[in-house]
This record gives structure tokens, sequence and C-alpha cells, in this order.
């Protein structure tokens, strides 16, 4: 089998589609699906189950395609390594973080990144915690920035941030130094969909009355706004834009600490663990 071979193989897995794969990475349909048949006469399984409605991978495929992402880990490694042993830095970083991550502190970080590193391709995936935890069991990124990171993964801490309640600016309490969560439990909530979220306010005794769930922080924000009710969110989930609310810190206070994860930092490759470092010194220095 050929490397090229298996990242054809990796990209049709993800189009779920020969002809997507091929308009995906620059070759005819033809050619990807005799690459695959070709793999698959090799191996002497089927990696993918055809229909009318598009392709998906087999069970053997699914452990076959962990395998594929792996091998091309190693190579991505190697080539790195030879880059950077000939003094210049390149190549594919994919990256995954929970949505406030991204919003609030990530731009700026890629930003410093890319300017130290302009010949670096960065991928960028944004997903809840067991999705970001899937990524990278399976290959797909090669760092996350997640919270309650699963125990068989690496991880080292990178920020801690305050949960805060969300006020109407109009509201009769919004010139408060801080609230406790008597002083708001009977108000009209608006939740975060957010299991990670919902399980640091149980585990200090907080059981909001959540009227309304939304996944989406700005939408939250936007019906605080609307004096809709109040909220309790963490601190980078509330955009740097926002207007018309107040944020108060909650007495007894609660933090949340978002960490920097991997599968192995002894197999990560000379990129990921210079992201991973400029990560630190970035939130260091903000």
């Amino acid at each position: 089998m050929t490397l090229a071979q298996l990242q054809v193989f990796v990209a049709a897995a993800k189009a779920g589609s020969f002809t997507r794969a091929a308009e995906d990475i620059g070759l005819t349909q033809s050619a990807v699906s005799q690459m695959i048949n070709s793999l698959e006469k090799e191996l002497g399984v089927a990696l993918f189950h055809r229909s009318r409605n598009g392709i998906t991978t087999t069970s053997i495929g699914e452990r076959m395609l962990q395998h594929t992402r792996e091998i091309l880990q190693i190579t991505a490694c190697m080539a790195e390594e030879a880059s950077s042993a000939r003094g210049f830095s390149s190549g594919t970083l994919r990256i995954a973080s929970i949505p406030s991550m991204a919003s609030r502190i990530l731009p700026g970080l890629l930003g410093a990144f890319r300017k130290k590193y302009p010949a670096v391709e960065i991928t960028l995936f944004e997903g809840k915690n067991d999705e970001i935890h899937h990524w990278l069991s399976h290959s797909v990124v090669d760092i996350g920035i997640t919270v309650f990171p699963e125990k068989e993964l690496q991880t080292i801490p990178l920020i801690q941030e305050n949960l805060m309640v969300i006020l109407p600016q109009s509201d009769p309490l919004h010139d408060q130094p801080h609230l406790s969560f008597d002083q708001i439990e009977e108000r009209c909530f608006i939740m975060q969909k957010d299991t990670c979220y919902k399980s640091i306010l149980l585990e200090n005794s907080i059981h909001p009355k959540a009227t309304i769930e939304v996944r989406d922080p700005s939408t939250i924000v936007s019906m605080v706004q609307e004096g809709i009710g109040v909220s309790i969110m963490p601190e980078l989930s509330v955009p740097l834009t926002t207007a018309k609310v107040r944020m108060i810190p909650l007495n007894p206070s609660i933090t949340r600490q978002m960490f920097i994860a991997v599968r192995n930092w002894q197999t990560i490759s000379p990129l990921t663990a210079e992201f991973a470092l400029h990560c630190q010194k970035y939130v260091e220095e903000s």
C-alpha cells in the first residue's frame, strides 16, 4: 500500500462519497475508486459500504481508518522534524477547541502563531468536549483545548475562567460587586445546553430553574439583553462585543479549568509541541 492510497482512504471517509473526495483532493472519481479498490484488495477486506446515498466505513474499515490516520500522523511528524532540521517549520496542524475558547482567545492566539510560522496550514475544529475527545483518540486532530478531559488523554492546564452572572444592564442588581445564587435563585434562567458546564453548577449545589435552554452563547446574551431572563455562564463564553448586559462574579466564586490535551506527549509532532508551548506563553502574556 502507498501513502497516496491512505490519503485517499481518509479523504473518502471524510467526504462520504468518492465523487466529493475526488473534488476535495483534485483527482478524478475513477482514480479515487481504483485506489480504494486496490487498497481493499491488498488488505482483503471491504473498507466501505456502498449505496446510492454514498459510502460509509465498515466496522473493519473504521478500525483501519484509525490506523491510517496514525500512519499519516507519523509521516507528517517525520516531515516536520526534517523541516525543522533544515531551519524552518511547515506542515499541517489540526486543532480542536470548545466554542468559548474559539470565540474569545483562539483568534489572537492563532494569529500570533501564524505570524511566527506562516508556512503552517492550520485546520480548526470546533466542538463539544465529547467530540474533541473522540477526535483526539481517533487521531482526527493533533491537539485539543477542552474541559473535563478523559483520563486516557494527556493534558496540561491552560487557563482558568470564572462563572459569571449575566444580567440586563437595567437590572436592580446590576451595580453589585458580586452575587450569591440565593439573590437570583427565583429568576427565569436562560442556560446553555452543555452537560460539562451543568455538572460544574451541580457540584457547587447550584440548581438554576432553566426556563429556556440554548446552545449558542450569543443567543443567550441577546435574550438577557431583552430582559427575558438571567444566566450563569463561563466568562469566556460571553462575546467581547456584548452591550447592555452586566457580568457579575458569583460569590462564592466558581471557576472552570481549561486544558491542552493530546493522546500522548511522547509521540506528538514538533509542530504540535511548539503550538502547545505557544498556547501557554500566549495565555501567560495576555
